[in-house]
């Protein structure tokens, strides 16, 4: 939020006029002007009405405010004083009403006084702001920061200190009130204002802050020492005095974006926290990192939450992905007690938590070297100081200027450099270095509250500067991201300043502040008619206060100790009268300022004691006391009635539950008893009860002194129901335990009577074995997790469908593993021909196999097969198999979707990767994050986390691979959905009115602010009276949200507006920016269309509408709906209209483009990393310095999409961006590239010798290899002969011949499994392990040229008409010195392939396949027999002596179960990209898409398996480093 909209939601109605015109100061710097000239005149206008104007006005006003709440503090006091008793009268005369008045006008003073606070603190930060901009627009000669910062030092409007003395004198009224009121929980006194209470390792400590200059650090130094010996913080530095020297220290501060830790801190919110990670020296050495969480409570305490982590699960454990389930388990062995192990997972779930839910990221780093101070064994008092403080910024809040790589938790330049301070290597803006030291003491509390005389003469003195609530990571925000914030510390400002004190003038100060709170506890005090001073204030001898109240305090100490030597042999009963003080010790205590009003109800009674009488005196038969009539007050005798009560409503709840329990008890003899148990402990409360009313009645009666409390009876009730309780739960426990054991024995006898003895113990053996190891063993059709269940469990469950799948898998494999033998089902031939028919039958007990990346353990890396100690004939178990074959290996799944609102023959495919170990993904990362444009999430802003939570299917969120030129499985298989035609709503009875456009605008320019969500009547009007006919606005009018979103998604679905969903309307700035579209009445129909669908989306999003209905009505919203709401959030975060005028002219509206710097500077990206050919010239024209020139926007409408960032999610982007490239090169031949559109994807373009391709193009998908892919663009290309130096080629490609349906998509799971069907062991020899040789390539692969011959059809005038030609591409190679052409003639697709992890592994007998070198797939022709089905695989199989045939391939396999269908071809295309170019062109020469596999990212059984899973024929092996980050 920007500071001026803050400043207008931050003012206070009452004093509105009072707040600084930061308005006007940002109009006289002229911000929005270009205008260099800025005079002295200027200058001295502007500080003239910065410090003399408004800074005097906001001082003065706070002055004057805070004036008049001191002094109706003041008044209040002495209306206290007036309602004060007189000596001897009951505290009953005084009248409730009048405490409550005065109440009442306190909360007004404190709710005042908190007003102020807020307005000093926001126009601080407000003229903070506003010089930062003066000196960054128009400091180049006048810097004015420092000037305003000693001015502001100056002033007390936002000092903390200020307000102290107001707030202990409102705490002490408000506590006198309170208890004077009887309320409930007695109030405390405020705290000092200059000091925290903290908890630490169950310890409270109350701490003080100070800044040290570092001209008096050695005289503190010397002053502590003197009393406290320095604290040693390990074995090491203890060994010698010189070894080791102060500690530096690291914390490492999170925070999100938009910085709200921060601005709860500041702010003083309740309930706050912060966390952080702290460690000592340097990070290389691998110190003991410790992850800290501070919570900050109402009352003003704060509590620390720690535990240790080691540095590599740092990241893990801030993106949720580890819990500390291993230090978990280590403390699980050590037999820690299970409070403190619960304590722990306590800690670390919270801290977790924290970071997760508010989506946390290191932030700031404080480094400074500390020096500690305490006692050995004694922490009564610990002191810190911090010198050498440096705040290092360690954001990634920046994308494209990450101080931090996103990846890692800390910055490495710093760490791996092992950088110390001042850090002179840092960037300036990066690092703000702490002029002064930080001293802070901790004070235990141990109930007096007192520090020793010593620490206050150091608190005291001008040494020290206080800064109460200093925080180091509010400073470090502050200063390095003032420009993120907009609430500053109040301290700020006296950075700057000289904190240096004379020692008399600090003496003064402090003995004048120390009179003025004495004197304030005396006026408050005394509204019971004592004056007793108070002895927290004791001056020195040479206070210029001390003469008067040392003659005060002397008499008072005086006449105490009289009366303490007059006390030492008298009687001390509790007859003495409330006013007096049993010692002196009580002088300066609470009592002595209250003293009818103490903190405790028996306070001011003794004890009697039976002590000898002087001879001659008798001990009086009747007391003073008791003479006289008896007086008590009613609310006494109503007190005991209300105990009694109390007692009686326990008993009648003991007796009811003890009387439901043993009527249902029946045969229960456990609840039975436990039923008279609970009766016998009612009819103990109501005796107790009756006893204890009596017993009180009489001592009222007596007036005795003696404690009405009595702890008997409420003990022995608790104690009983919780031994009740316990023994309940005992009983129950165990009966439980034997009910279960009993039912577990008969069910397993029962289950395997008919089973062997040997083979029952068998599998109740291998059951208890995995259960210790903590596998998840997967069976058919269940999948259990033998860790957390009882073995017996496991067995009972799992046993019987083990045994139906033990005897279906015998039934169909053959005795010996022959490689002709089938046990994965055949891929259906639906895949490759649209004749066939799609299969029907799937084996789904492999496809409900969980994913193998359940196994906790990593296996190890498999070099060899068979694994080291087993044999070829061996076989594997279940969870063996698990470890050794799935450990790591990325396991595939399709998902249907099925479309609302129409048949089944329309659906939408997908396909998903997991289970590979936290390998990546293969989806590229986008070049920069303007370019995340083409895809759109309607839920809300976030990314999509799935491919069908976006709006354009198939989803281009998941779309690039990472290798140039290639998609993800999930867009393949996407291709061959069938998405939804357009649906027509029924004709609808509400209609949409005659507006005129300047209403229409009005109207757009309102919504801007807000949406009047709140005001159901105003929202009506604004929608039913301007834009839509309401039908029922007699009867029932729409006034529901719900009755409102429907009809506006009904008008919006007529045929009359522009429908987004279709590619031709998918430019949309060419319906507001362009002429020709205007002329045609679009221009008024956008921006009514664009203002209903921001009036539904902001329905929609409404915090009036429920959010499960929100997510239903998304789902189920028409096409045309999705794609305006989809419009209308476009605009919102793109567009602003500043002005308009009347009139239909496109140029009568000035819009403001929030988007532009970023997009520019993405297009500038972009340019440089393709290698435009006339890049300086683009580069100038970018930066806008011509201010005669055409703005960038105005250029083209596709230009005018681009910089405004109005950009609809689908195929558009690429064609805008480098339209917008083409737009902005003023090369006047530039313009015979203005036919390039998204409406014909398969283009390409030649420019200055220079080719580029779109990714859609076959030409571009084979040469990426060669060059690189960004923004759905490939290039640059070498160029062609066959075409012009500034040229458009369109290339004719057919359809691809390999698509899939339904069931070769839900059968991907099972037909890629990488243990084959499931079976109760696993023979070895039925796998293999693959290793290809990637040193062994070909290296006499060239490319020659690329052809492109013109369609013979093309007439031959057509370029006079200016439309680009249609051609025929092929690649020409040389091979071996020969030449081979291949044309492209199919749009094939090329599949990156997911990484796997802890590869190679192993391949399963069934899964087909044949390895050839690159160069010698032009002898393969028609592979899997997509071209002639007659004579499938013949080439391969006459191939002999070619490439390396896997074990299901060899010619004595049964002709009839051979199918080169299911046949995988892998070509190794190790070495210069060429060959991955020669590999590409095949397949698009023959119309087979393909895999392509990475072997540093992917094995070659991984991508042989992705095949099966995307019914692909063909894997490409390549190995290097051409996997693009960035897309």
């Amino acid at each position: 939020m920007r500071f001026g909209k803050k400043l207008r939601n931050s003012v206070y109605p009452p004093w509105k006029g009072e707040y600084m015109d930061y308005a006007k100061l940002k109009g006289m710097l002229r911000e929005d002007e270009d205008d260099p000239t800025w005079t002295e005149d200027d200058e001295n206008r502007f500080c003239d009405e910065t410090l003399n104007v408004q800074l005097e006005k906001v001082a003065a006003f706070q002055a004057s405010t805070f004036k008049a709440l001191e002094e109706k503090a003041s008044k209040c006091g002495e209306k206290l004083r007036d309602l004060a008793p007189e000596e001897g009268a009951p505290k009953g005369d005084i009248t409730t009403g009048r405490f409550k008045e005065i109440e009442d006008e306190l909360d007004a003073i404190t709710n005042e006084a908190k007003e102020l606070k807020k307005y000093s603190n926001i126009n601080y930060t407000g003229f903070l702001k506003i010089v930062k901009k003066h000196d960054r627009k128009r400091g180049n000669h006048y810097k004015i920061r420092p000037m305003v910062q000693l001015r502001l030092s100056k002033r007390p409007f936002n000092s903390e200190q200020s307000y102290a003395p107001l707030l202990n004198k409102l705490s002490m009224m408000y506590y006198v009130v309170r208890q004077q009121l009887d309320e409930g929980n007695e109030p405390t006194l405020a705290s000092n204002s200059d000091a925290q209470s903290q908890t630490q390792n169950g310890e409270r400590y109350t701490a003080y802050k100070f800044w040290v200059h570092m001209d008096n650090l050695l005289e503190v130094r010397t002053f502590i020492l003197r009393r406290l010996p320095v604290l040693v913080y390990s074995e090491q530095s203890s060994k010698g005095i010189d070894s080791q020297g102060d500690p530096t220290l690291n914390s490492l501060y999170f925070d999100n974006p938009d910085f709200s830790l921060y601005n709860q801190k500041v702010d003083r919110q309740v309930d706050t926290s912060s966390i952080r990670i702290r460690w000592a020296g340097q990070l290389n050495s691998n110190p003991e990192l410790i992850i800290e969480q501070k919570l900050i409570h109402e009352n003003g305490t704060s509590e620390e939450k720690k535990f240790t982590l080691k540095e590599k699960y740092i990241q893990p454990f801030i993106k949720g992905e580890y819990k500390m389930e291993k230090s978990v388990q280590k403390m699980e062995r050590q037999g820690l007690p299970a409070a403190k192990l619960e304590e722990f997972k306590s800690t670390v779930e919270s801290c977790q938590k924290f970071i997760l839910e508010n989506d946390l990221q290191p932030v700031l780093r404080a480094n400074y070297t500390r020096t500690a101070f305490q006692k050995p064994q004694d922490d009564k008092v610990r002191i810190s100081i911090d010198t050498s403080l440096a705040f290092i910024r360690e954001d990634s809040i920046d994308a494209d200027r990450p101080c931090r790589n996103p990846e890692n938790w800390h910055r490495l330049d710093i760490d791996n450099n092992a950088m110390e301070y001042p850090f002179p290597n840092i960037n300036q803006g990066e690092i703000s270095r702490f002029p002064y030291a930080v001293l802070e003491i901790k004070v235990k509390e141990d109930g007096s509250m007192k520090s020793p005389q010593w620490v206050q003469e150091l608190m005291a003195s001008h040494l020290v500067h206080k800064t109460p609530r200093f925080s180091k990571f509010i400073h470090g925000v502050a200063t390095l991201f003032e420009d993120n914030v907009n609430n500053l510390p109040f301290w700020l400002s006296e950075v700057e300043t000289d904190i240096r004190k004379e020692p008399q003038a600090a003496f003064e100060e402090e003995e004048a502040r120390k009179a003025k709170k004495a004197e304030d506890e005396l006026v408050v005090g005394s509204f019971l008619g004592t004056s007793k001073p108070s002895n927290s204030f004791k001056p020195a001898v040479s206070s210029p206060l001390g003469k008067s109240y040392m003659q005060e305090r002397m008499a008072a100490e005086e006449r105490a100790g009289r009366r303490a030597d007059f006390g030492k042999g008298k009687a001390k009963d509790n007859t003495d009268g409330p006013g007096e003080s049993s010692s002196s010790g009580d002088y300066g205590t609470l009592s002595s300022v209250f003293p009818s009003f103490s903190l405790s109800r028996y306070a001011q009674k003794r004890r009697e004691k039976s002590i000898p009488l002087p001879p001659g005196v008798m001990k009086p038969t009747q007391l003073i006391k008791d003479s006289g009539p008896l007086q008590v007050e009613p609310k006494v005798w109503l007190a005991n009635e209300r105990t009694f009560l109390k007692w009686q409503h326990i008993c009648f709840l003991l007796g009811a539950f003890a009387i439901i329990l043993s009527n249902s008890a029946k045969h229960n003899k456990i609840a039975l008893g436990m039923g008279i148990t609970y009766l016998v402990v009612a009819v103990f409360a109501a005796c107790w009860g009756f006893y204890m009313h009596r017993i009180r009645r009489d001592m009222i009666v007596a007036r005795s002194g003696k404690d009405f409390d009595n702890m008997i009876g409420p003990m022995v009730v608790s104690f009983a129901l919780m031994i009740a309780l316990i023994l309940n739960f005992f009983f129950k426990y165990q009966a439980a335990v034997e009910k279960f054991n009993e039912h577990d024995s008969n069910n397993s006898t029962s289950l395997l009577g008919n089973l062997p003895q040997n083979e029952y113990k068998l599998k109740v053996l291998a059951t208890h074995n995995l259960h210790d190891s903590d596998y998840h063993v997967c069976f058919p059709e269940h999948a259990i997790n033998i860790g957390s269940v009882p073995a017996s469990a496991c067995l009972i469950e799992s046993t019987q469908k083990r045994l139906n799948i033990d005897k279906e898998r015998k039934s169909r494999r053959p005795s010996t593993a022959h490689p002709s033998s089938k046990r994965r089902p055949p891929r259906s031939h639906s895949a490759h021909s649209p004749n066939s028919k799609h299969s029907s039958d799937r084996n789904k007990s492999s496809a409900s196999r969980s994913s193998p990346s359940r196994s906790p353990q990593p296996r190890p890396i498999v070099t060899e097969w068979p694994p080291e100690g087993y044999t070829r004939e061996g076989s594997l178990s279940q969870g063996k198999a698990m470890e050794l074959i799935c450990s790591g290996v990325p396991v595939f799944k399709g998902v249907k979707h099925a479309i609302p609102h129409v048949g089944e023959e329309f659906y939408n495919i997908y396909a998903t990767s997991e289970g590979n170990g936290g390998a990546g993904s293969d989806r590229g990362a986008p070049f920069t994050k303007a370019f995340e444009a083409n895809s759109f999430r309607l839920q809300g802003p976030e990314l999509a986390a799935y491919p069908w939570e976006t709006l354009e299917q198939p989803s281009l969120s998941f779309c690039y691979g990472t290798r140039p030129g290639t998609v993800t499985l999930n867009h393949w298989v996407g291709l061959s959905g069938a998405p939804n035609p357009p649906i027509e709503l029924r004709e609808p009875g509400v209609k949409p009115r005659e507006v005129d456009l300047s209403t229409i605008l009005e109207r757009l320019i309102y919504l801007e602010g807000g949406f009047e969500e709140d005001y159901e009547n105003l929202m009506y009007d604004n929608l039913y009276k301007k834009f839509l006919k309401d039908t029922d606005k007699y009867m029932n009018p729409h006034k529901a949200m719900e009755k409102q979103i429907a009809d506006l998604i009904i008008v919006l679905s007529r045929h009359e507006w522009i429908d987004f969903s279709m590619p031709q309307n998918q430019v949309v700035a060419k319906f507001f920016a362009n002429a020709t579209y205007t002329d045609h009445g679009s221009y008024k129909v956008f921006f009514h269309q664009l203002l209903l669908s921001m009036e539904l989306d902001f329905r929609i999003h409404s915090k009036h509408h429920a959010e499960w209905a929100k997510e239903k009505l998304l789902q189920q919203l028409p096409p045309c709906i999705a794609w305006d709401l989809a419009l209308a959030r476009k605009w919102r975060d793109c567009m602003s209209i500043e002005r308009f005028k009347t009139g239909s002219d496109p140029e009568q509206i000035k819009f403001r483009l929030r988007a532009k710097k970023a997009q520019v500077k993405a297009l500038r990206r972009f340019a440089r990393a393709m290698k435009w050919p006339n890049l300086a010239k683009v580069d100038e024209v970018l930066k806008e310095r011509d201010e005669e020139a055409k703005r960038l926007e105005d250029r083209s409408s596709d230009a005018m999409s681009y910089f405004t960032g109005m950009i609809l999610p689908g195929v558009t982007l690429p064609w805008l961006i480098m339209n917008t490239l083409i737009d902005c090169d003023d090369d006047v031949s530039a313009s015979g590239l203005a036919a390039l559109t998204h409406m014909h994807p398969n283009s390409g373009f030649q420019y200055k010798g220079t080719t580029y391709w779109s990714s859609t193009s076959i030409v571009g998908k084979v040469l990426a290899p060669t060059c690189q892919e960004i923004g759905g663009w490939v290039g640059p290309v070498r160029p062609t002969p066959d075409l012009e130096r500034i040229q458009i080629a369109r290339i004719r490609q057919r359809r691809p011949k390999q698509f899939l349906v339904i069931s070769d998509v839900t059968s991907m799971t099972e037909r890629s499994d990488p243990l084959g069907p499931p079976a109760k062991d696993y023979p070895i020899s039925e796998y293999q392990l693959l290793l290809p040789d990637t040193d062994d390539f070909v290296d006499t692969v060239r490319i020659e040229t690329l052809a492109l011959k013109a369609i013979s059809a093309t007439p031959p005038d057509i370029k006079d008409v200016g439309r680009p030609l249609a051609y025929d591409a092929c690649v020409q190679f040389a091979i071996d010195g020969k030449s081979w052409p291949l044309r492209l003639t199919y749009d094939v697709s090329f599949i990156s392939s997911t990484p796997c992890a802890r590869g190679p592994h192993v391949l399963f007998f069934d899964y087909e396949y044949k390895a050839v070198p690159v160069a010698d797939i032009l002898t393969i022709r028609d592979w899997g027999g997509l071209n002639n089905r007659s004579r499938r695989g013949s080439s391969v199989g006459a191939g002999s002596g070619v490439g390396k045939e896997g074990k299901g391939s060899k010619e004595k396999i049964d002709p009839e179960e051979e199918n080169d269908a299911e046949r995988v071809l892998c070509v190794e295309a190790f070495g210069v990209g060429d060959n991955e170019v020669l590999a590409r062109a095949w397949c698009a020469h023959w119309g087979l898409s393909a895999v392509v596999a990475d072997v540093e990212r992917t094995c070659m059984v991984c991508a042989i398996r992705e095949a099966y899973a995307a019914c692909v024929n063909v894997v490409i092996l390549v190995k290097g480093e051409n996997n693009d980050d960035e897309r």
